[in-house]
């Protein structure tokens, strides 16, 4: 660790309180010479990529071996005619730059095609071992992978890493909810500043997850920031649309999906009352949208937008009519019809499966369950749950990975991202009150070990401590909250959302009552998950 071959080359970068001071590379220098050698101050932080093994890598190869789940793990070497410029994993990681991005900086500067590039560039990999190497009056240094400390595969104490996991998101939150009540989208640590992206759906998840946290901790701060945040929200994006119909209007439209988070967030809130006009008619208009065919139309308006985001707003829109149904409002409709619109988005599901819907259409079914105590709510949660478990990805390279939901064999599922895990795992953790209710024990241990193995990637995924917020010089604005991905360090409010509420699901589990006898036998999928999981190592 502290003496590289005489030839090894080593990024720095000097930082102090995130922020660059110098950096470079230098050679032959052992890690306990570097803070001397590079001038660090006391206070400072130095960074470091110890290069390794270089490969030369084909042009025609850069996507495959420079992937985005490489990234931040290797380096890039890119030269052209007696330049060279290296791209250490540490660097790559603290600016959020991506392989293809890092080398079209390069072929910019030069002014050179990629064409050009191919025929008298050359590219190289090299491994690279990761350090930081703080003020040693205050700490030794650490090894760093992808530029940050890893999280343990399976904890002793689950409850517990759940627990971390919601205060960090809640004392996020807290810290980024403005005086207005406003909370910010999307932030991009590394240029400090927000996103100018919007998402009113999202929006609202925010909203929803920080009501529900203030009720679990008896939190009257939070609970009044929970609705100065829901008030803002309402007065930016709610509208009249006449015939005692309302809905959540963006720019881009009105989404099924936005009315239907905005009433789960109002029934959620501590003081709903103040807003019971808007709740009446957010619920007029979804129930404008109910569709004899497809259970729900997706849009408001514009019409050539109707059908887009149907596997994720048809099972909001359900959840919110049970919710409403479970609290005993007046406009909730009665349950023979959640059952008709239900089983019309079943027939669409079986003919066409798509994970986006799982979540949202099993915590639907979990509630109409619990309000009703019907089976084909319960068995259908179930089947679906059993469908998604093998989409976990868990004993892979790199293992920071292990726990996210992502099918590499189906990009068109989508890309992997912080908001479906966590989504995911809300889904998941009310298939396992089913289960424990209706005393299937093969599923729930089936379900409990995802949950677990989605909370380590859920934790990866949070900022934590000085050792993953190293290179950021405005810390508030990131401290609890969830990067996109191990490699993307953009952070999202409905990313934090979706792995609070599931967190808060698994800290209190939705307390159920079970018919006198079960659901039924496993599935297929389930039943080869299952297997697997028995016999495999539990690390």
């Amino acid at each position: 660790m502290d003496r590289p071959a005489s030839n090894a080359l080593t990024w720095f970068c000097v930082r102090h309180h995130g922020a660059a001071r110098a950096s470079g590379w230098l050679q032959g220098v052992a890690l306990k010479d570097l803070r001397k050698n590079v001038h660090a101050r006391p206070g400072d932080t130095v960074e470091a990529s110890v290069a390794g093994e270089f490969s030369r890598v084909d042009t025609a190869q850069f996507a495959r071996v420079f992937s985005n789940c490489m990234r931040g793990v290797i380096g890039m070497e890119a030269s052209y005619r007696g330049e060279v410029v290296r791209f250490a994993p540490t660097r790559m990681i603290a600016s959020n730059f991506s392989f293809k991005r890092a080398l079209d900086s390069f072929l910019e500067d030069r002014g050179i095609s990629f064409d050009e590039f191919s025929v008298d560039g050359r590219l190289r990999s090299f491994t690279a071992r990761q350090f930081l190497l703080p003020d040693p009056k205050k700490e030794r240094p650490v090894s760093l992978f992808r530029g940050s400390t890893p999280v343990e595969p399976m904890p002793d104490r689950v409850p517990e890493r759940a627990q971390a996991l919601a205060d960090g998101i809640g004392k996020w939150l807290m810290q980024n909810l403005s005086a207005d009540g406003s909370l910010p989208y999307k932030y991009w640590p590394s240029q400090g500043k927000n996103s100018p992206a919007d998402n009113a759906i999202r929006r609202f998840l925010g909203t929803l997850s920080l009501a529900r946290l203030a009720t679990l901790r008896g939190d009257p701060a939070m609970g009044e920031g929970a609705q100065r945040n829901l008030r803002f929200n309402l007065n930016r994006y709610f509208k009249d649309l006449g015939d005692g119909r309302g809905a959540i209007v963006e720019e881009s439209g009105a989404k099924l999906g936005a009315a239907a988070l905005a009433g789960l967030a109002i029934l959620e809130c501590p003081d709903r009352e103040e807003f019971s006009r808007e709740l009446a008619m957010l619920a007029a208009g979804i129930e404008s949208l109910v569709d004899d065919r497809l259970g729900f139309r997706t849009f408001f308006f514009p019409a050539e937008r109707d059908g887009e985001n149907w596997n994720f707003y048809s099972g909001e829109a359900l959840l919110f009519w049970a919710e409403a149904l479970r609290r005993g409002m007046s406009f909730a409709p009665p349950v023979e019809r959640c059952a008709t619109v239900s089983e019309r988005c079943r027939r669409i599901h079986r003919k066409k499966r798509n994970p986006a819907f799982v979540p949202w259409h099993t915590q639907a079914c979990t509630s109409l369950f619990a309000h009703t105590g019907r089976r084909e709510f319960a068995r259908f949660a179930l089947d679906i749950s059993d469908w998604l478990l093998p989409m976990q990805q868990w004993d892979i390279a790199p293992a920071d990975l292990a726990g996210r939901f992502y099918n590499p064999n189906r990009p068109d599922f989508g890309p992997p991202h912080a908001a479906s895990t966590g989504a995911y795992m809300e889904g998941l953790a009310d298939a396992a009150a089913l289960a424990r209710a209706l005393g299937d024990g093969v599923r729930l241990e089936a379900y409990e070990l995802a949950l677990h193995r989605g909370l380590r990637s859920l934790r990866q995924l949070q900022f934590r401590s000085l050792h993953d917020t190293y290179y950021i010089s405005r810390k508030k604005r990131v401290e609890g909250a969830l990067r996109t991905e191990v490699y993307d360090n953009a952070v999202r409010v409905d990313s934090a959302a979706h792995a609070l509420l599931a967190a808060i699901k698994i800290l209190q589990p939705l307390e159920l009552h079970s018919p006198q006898s079960g659901i039924g036998g496993i599935g297929g999928a389930l039943r080869s998950t299952v297997s697997f999981l028995r016999s495999a190592k539990r690390s």
